[in-house]
């Protein structure tokens, strides 16, 4: 196996393309058989495998440095520079991270775990290199789909009138984690999609003796003409997936001293049959049978975002104002049923968030009814739009907040710890997040007769129904939590899913002869200062247990509640992530790591009530 002794990319630059070929076979296997066990980011990294091949063969890496955009496609890159004997631990806990990390690897240029930042970080890099007097090559590699946030089109304008030697690698496969949608993917298409255009343009005839020509047909091209017009050179279209002809034409230009654009086409799942027919399905994967697709997980409960979908649907078909907004994650947010059965309500814009929310207002301010379903960690983008557009104004706009808290497997860049922080921010926005899936449902319902900005926020996890636990459920108002058992000795405060382990803390508890109540805040603003003041009269200690950051989260506003109302600070506890980034694990561990499982819970208890003993 040619792969075991690749240690570095200088292994690799002596090869012949028989050789490269087969060790292209060799990591697209390695790919596929660690991510049908651990998960992963599997489409995007079977359809760049030459890609990496052949740019870690032409350019010195890591002197030359690669810019990877989003990163969830350097898997072929990660064995190739010395993490092949490490690469079955991707993205386990203590293992090699899904995306590139500096911290891993000197041929990791930048940290990068979401879309449309590589343009930015080169346009950085060949500034430094200028400052610093280097000679360094400079190369970003992009696809369609994050070419079309925003953040790239900044870059681009900025990008093209540099100085000096920039090659922007464009991996053209019609897809981002869903196909790739707008004028941008319409015009790159236009290009792909002439067969003539492509031989024209190799033809001895027109490639030497007719330039004139070959410039006519390129200036036929809205991409060329695009790029162009922005101080680039444009070459393309290049077989992302024969790496001979990847390496001649990286050769070929990546001496070139101005900018300048490479488009390859690739296919998105290349070399496993079912990803290549469903990419959108295999873009991010759970453990599953290599043979079938199939999830190696029991089918159990539906997922929050399962259930948001199902919601989604029901309500829009008593509704007809309702519209549903998301940014490249149809599939990822649940709304791939809603967009079959109402396709001139659903709005898919490509990773464009700023974008999704300033359409969001608008259509709200036409009397519509939008939902906004995104990630939680992408949320953070738009967060100008947030208030500029949507909270002074008042606007009721409706934010569906997936993968809110810790989320499993893709580390630090993924989770959505900070979300409470900056949506409890904007003045006016209700912010909620249920405890199992029955008040999930009732906070979607509630939400349609929303005045202003209104955010729903959920983990990407299945969705308990807590039915039998809790009882009869009193009305699901904004601004009002639930009293879900009392206690004289200690008051469990929780937000969202962590309900269901403080429940089971509760029996602990009461095995150890203490009187512990739990409380269901179920909304961070309107917060229900209320029901806080009347625990600090009832109970002795209060516990609040939360899946935010210490200084984004609710802890703090509950403190000055009690503390008002005459709690000792010294009663009042907390569990839950410190001001750090939560790292790379599941789920189900990092509540466990952070105290939020049961268990954890009763240890916490335990701390509060003998810290007030002392006090």
């Amino acid at each position: 196996m040619i792969l075991e002794h690749v240690s570095s990319p200088a292994d690799i630059r002596g090869m012949d393309v028989a050789e490269l070929r087969q060790l292209a076979a060799e990591c697209r296997q390695v790919i596929l058989d660690t991510c049908s066990t651990n998960g992963g980011h599997l489409a995007s990294n079977l359809g760049a495998v030459e890609l990496t091949i052949a740019l870690h063969v032409a350019l010195n890496t890591p002197v030359d440095q690669l810019v990877w955009d989003v990163g969830h496609q350097c898997y072929t890159h990660k064995l190739l520079t010395g993490r092949y004997a490490s690469f079955k631990t991707l993205r386990q806990c203590g293992g090699i991270s899904g995306f590139v990390n500096p911290a891993e690897s000197p041929y990791d240029t930048f940290l990068a775990g979401h879309a449309s930042t590589s343009l930015s970080i080169a346009a950085g890099l060949v500034a430094a290199r200028a400052l610093q007097g280097g000679h360094q090559r400079i190369v970003a590699v992009i696809g369609d789909g994050a070419l079309s946030g925003g953040m790239a089109m900044e870059a681009l304008n900025n990008l093209g009138r540099a100085h000096g030697q920039c090659l922007v690698l464009l991996n053209h496969n019609d897809m981002s984690i869903s196909r790739s949608v707008g004028g941008m993917a319409w015009a790159l298409n236009r290009l792909r999609t002439r067969p003539w255009y492509v031989r024209a343009r190799e033809h001895a005839l027109i490639g030497k003796g007719l330039r004139w020509l070959r410039t006519l047909l390129k200036r036929l091209y809205l991409p060329t003409i695009f790029f162009e017009e922005l101080g680039f050179r444009y070459f393309g279209v290049v077989d992302g997936h024969d790496v001979g002809k990847l390496i001649e034409a990286i050769d070929m230009v990546k001496d070139i001293q101005q900018p300048v654009v490479l488009q390859v086409v690739t296919t998105k799942g290349k070399g496993y049959e079912l990803a290549e027919r469903q990419p959108s399905q295999f873009h991010g994967v759970a453990p599953f049978l290599i043979e079938n697709g199939l999830s190696r997980e029991e089918k159990g409960l539906p997922t929050y975002s399962e259930v948001f979908g199902e919601t989604m649907v029901r309500l829009a078909e008593m509704d007809d104002r309702i519209v549903a907004i998301t940014a490249a994650m149809m599939d990822g947010t649940g709304l791939t049923e809603f967009a079959k059965k109402f396709p001139d309500r659903c709005f898919d814009v490509g990773i464009a968030e700023q974008h999704a929310v300033g359409m969001a207002a608008s259509l709200a301010k036409q009397g519509f009814k939008p939902y906004v379903a995104v990630y939680s960690t992408f949320l953070q983008r738009a967060y100008d739009q947030l208030i500029h557009d949507v909270g002074i104004s008042h606007l009721p706009v409706r934010f569906a907040l997936d993968r809110a808290g810790l989320v499993s497997d893709d580390g630090p860049t993924h989770q959505g710890v900070f979300d409470i922080g900056y949506l409890k921010s904007v003045p006016g926005m209700t912010v909620c997040s249920p405890g199992d899936r029955v008040d999930f449902v009732r906070m979607l319902e509630l939400s349609l007769s929303a005045t202003g900005p209104f955010a729903v926020r959920y983990p990407k996890d299945v969705a308990w129904d807590l039915s039998e636990e809790l009882g009869e459920r009193p009305a699901m108002t904004a601004g009002v939590g639930s009293v879900i058992a009392d206690g004289r000795d200690i008051a469990i405060v929780t937000l969202g899913p962590v309900l269901r382990s403080a429940l089971e803390a509760r029996k602990l508890l009461a095995r150890e002869g203490i009187d512990a109540g739990v409380v269901d805040l179920r909304f961070v603003q309107p917060m229900d200062t209320g029901l806080l003041e009347r625990l600090a009269g009832t109970c002795r200690t209060v516990l609040v247990a939360e899946e935010t950051t210490r200084s984004t989260g609710i802890y703090d506003a509950v403190l000055e509640v009690l503390v008002r109302a005459g709690m000792n600070i010294t009663c009042i506890g907390r569990a839950g992530p410190g001001d750090a980034f939560p790292p790379q694990d599941k789920r189900s561990h990092l509540l466990s790591v952070y105290g939020l499982d049961a268990a954890g819970l009763v240890r916490a208890a335990h701390a509060v009530l003998d810290t007030a003993t002392v006090s």
